[in-house]
């Protein structure tokens, strides 16, 4: 089994990946954007209380797994991290998409947070959503691990896509393309997870 040194390095690992977001969003050019005639949101400066709590939920949810997950659990939700947010930053690279982020007035607290988002997080990156694909993902995983609260799993991925939405930081294609990227990567973690159970089976017969 992992000791818990290996697992935090491999988490490790899929922050040091997912880190290549910030730079290409707030230095890259160019690309499209990827908004559709559907997307009339209008701008919902409160939903920025759910944009912003996802920082803080996905950190309690990577320090959770790591330290609590058995290893066929943790196996399949470390090989599901590794590719999503791989091909997450790879499509960012390949296939640079931009937000219109919305103009923002006044000088409340959340109006503020939004502002600081808008600005830390830069414009680029947009398709497919990191914070949908990060949510998602970990939504599945966390359903498999304790499925009685599947209810709760599934209302934080609808008050995450909705504060994407209402805070003009993503389109729904952007959404919909982080829904695809997370269950790309859940799927693939079912499947690293299953062939390493083959192989370590077929190691002790040969051994």
């Amino acid at each position: 089994e992992p000791s818990l040194k290996k697992r935090i390095i491999l988490v490790l690992g899929v922050l040091l990946i997912q880190s290549i977001y910030t730079p290409t969003s707030l230095f890259l050019t160019g690309g499209i954007e990827p908004k559709l005639p559907i997307d009339v949101f209008p701008l919902w400066v409160v939903w920025v209380i759910p944009y912003a709590l996802c920082y803080p939920l996905w950190a309690t949810a990577l320090i959770w797994l790591t330290w609590k997950m058995d290893e066929s659990m943790f196996r399949k939700t470390i090989a599901g991290l590794f590719f999503t947010c791989s091909l997450g930053v790879s499509i960012f690279l390949l296939f640079p998409t931009y937000v219109l982020q919305p103009e923002l007035h006044g000088s409340d607290i959340l109006t503020n947070l939004l502002r600081s988002i808008q600005i830390a997080g830069g414009d680029h990156d947009a398709l497919p959503s990191a914070h949908i694909y990060t949510t998602v993902l970990l939504a599945l995983f966390y359903n498999d691990w304790y499925p009685r609260f599947k209810w709760l799993w599934l209302s934080v991925v609808v008050i995450v896509s909705l504060s994407t939405l209402f805070t003009g930081q993503h389109y729904i294609a952007d959404v919909l393309a982080g829904y695809l990227t997370a269950w790309l990567g859940y799927r693939f973690g079912l499947w690293w997870n299953t062939m390493g159970g083959k192989f370590k089976r077929r190691r002790t017969v040969h051994a």
